[in-house]
């Protein structure tokens, strides 16, 4: 399923991180339908030199196993098909659903806010 679809020929240092999201997502997929494939994996994650990039490569190919394990269908064929498209994309985003609110939604790239400081947003409990 997962040769047929991405194949194997592919360069370490062409793969971006959503590329590299949606092969793991797939793996894991291709995992929990009984076909895993530990040297992929391992090159998927190689590809990137940050802890950070790894962690989510490794969350989406641990939610595609989980969604595959999940899954009753008997057939792995089906498995795939109801969770990875035909040309490799995850049906459902596999990253936002792995990762809590607080680090999918980080705010370090908004422009700093302008203003006094009362004009801020406070959070309501620190409003009196």
């Amino acid at each position: 399923m997962y040769d047929r679809t991405f194949g194997t020929d592919w360069c370490d240092d062409t793969l971006d991180r959503e590329e590299a999201i949606d092969r793991a997502f797939a793996l894991g997929v291709a995992a929990g339908c009984g076909s895993e494939r530990p040297d992929e994996l391992d090159r998927v994650l190689g590809a990137f030199p940050s802890a950070y990039d790894r962690s989510i490569v490794e969350l989406a190919y641990d939610e595609g196993r989980t969604k595959a394990l999940e899954d009753p269908a008997e057939e792995p064929e089906r498995v795939w098909d109801r969770l990875v498209d035909e040309t490799g994309t995850p049906r459902r985003a596999p990253v936002p659903a792995a990762l809590p609110g607080a680090i999918n939604e980080l705010t370090l790239m908004d422009r700093p806010r302008t203003g006094a400081p009362s004009s801020l947003e406070l959070p309501s409990f620190l409003r009196k």
